[in-house]
C-alpha cells in the first residue's frame, strides 16, 4: 500500500493572531504545518531569511503552500542591521526573499498567498528608506501595495514552474498588529475587527481546496475574488520593483 501524501504548508508569523489559527486550521485538515516564528526566522533580517530558506531547502521535501502572514508596524523609524527600514524589510523585503529562495521546493501546483491589505499608498523605494519623510502610515500601507504588486509579478514569472500566486485580504482582525497605532485608530479598529479563525478558516481554503488549483494572479477577501487598486495593477511598475527588490537583497536566480 503506498503511504499518503500529506500536503506540507509553510506559514510564517506562525506565532501571531492569523498565523496561529491558520497553523490550527491546518492542523485540523492534517496537513504538515513548518511553522516560522520570530525565534526561527527574523523577516526584517535577509541574513536570517537566507539561512531559514537553507535549511527549508535541505530539510524540507517538497512545499504545497507557502503563506506569507507575518508582518509589523512601529510607529518610530527604524534601520535594520542590513540597513533597511524595519517596516518595509519585515512586511515587503524577507518575504520577497523567502519566497525565492525557497522556489525549488515549491511543487508544480504549489501556491504562494501573501496576506496584505487593498492599499492605494504609492510605493517609493527611495521615499520609504528615507528617515526625515518617514510617516508610519504611509510606509505601512506602502509596504502592504508592494505585497499586491509583488504577489501579481510573482503569478507571471511563477508560470513556467506551474506555481500560483494570490493575496489575501483577512479584513480588520483583532491582534497585536497595530498596537502602536495612533489611539483612537486602535479603538475604530476594535470595534469593527473580528476573530482572526475566520480568515485562518478562508486562508487554508486558499492553500489547500481544489477549487483553487489554477488561481493565480488574484486578491481575495475572504474566498472572494475582489478588485486591487489600480496603481497596484501596472506592469511596468510590478516589473521595475521586482527589479528593485532583488537588486536591494542581493537576490541571485529566484522566479
Amino acid at each position: 500500500m503506498m503511504a499518503v501524501r500529506h500536503p506540507t504548508v509553510v506559514v510564517t508569523g506562525a506565532s501571531g493572531a492569523i498565523g496561529s489559527a491558520t497553523v490550527e486550521a491546518l492542523q485540523r485538515r492534517r496537513v504538515q504545518v513548518i511553522e516560522l516564528t520570530r525565534p526561527s526566522l527574523d523577516l526584517s533580517s535577509m541574513a536570517s531569511v537566507r539561512a531559514t530558506a537553507r535549511e527549508l531547502n535541505r530539510t524540507a521535501g517538497h512545499i504545497d503552500a507557502l503563506l506569507n502572514i507575518a508582518a509589523t508596524f512601529t510607529t518610530r523609524y527604524q534601520k535594520t542591521k542590513e540597513g533597511f527600514e524595519t517596516m518595509l524589510a519585515t512586511n515587503h523585503l524577507g518575504p520577497f526573499l523567502l519566497t525565492n529562495l525557497l522556489r525549488d521546493r515549491l511543487t508544480p501546483g504549489g501556491r504562494v498567498i501573501t496576506v496584505t491589505a487593498p492599499s492605494t499608498t504609492r510605493v517609493d523605494m527611495d521615499r520609504l528608506q528615507d528617515r526625515e519623510r518617514f510617516n508610519a502610515m504611509h510606509t505601512f500601507g506602502a509596504t502592504k501595495a508592494a505585497n499586491l504588486m509583488f504577489t501579481f509579478e510573482l503569478a507571471r514569472r511563477a508560470k513556467r514552474w506551474e506555481i500560483r500566486a494570490n493575496a489575501f485580504y483577512p479584513g480588520l482582525v483583532r491582534s497585536e498588529l497595530m498596537r502602536e497605532a495612533p489611539r483612537v485608530v486602535r479603538l475604530a479598529a476594535r470595534l469593527v475587527s473580528r476573530s482572526p479563525d475566520r480568515a485562518a478558516h478562508d486562508l487554508a481554503d486558499l492553500a489547500l481546496s481544489p477549487a483553487h488549483a489554477g488561481t493565480t494572479g488574484w486578491l481575495f477577501k475572504g474566498t472572494r475574488h475582489i478588485d486591487a487598486p489600480r496603481a497596484t495593477q501596472d506592469i511596468g511598475q510590478q516589473s521595475k520593483l521586482w527589479q528593485k527588490t532583488t537588486d536591494l537583497v542581493e537576490l541571485e536566480g529566484g522566479f
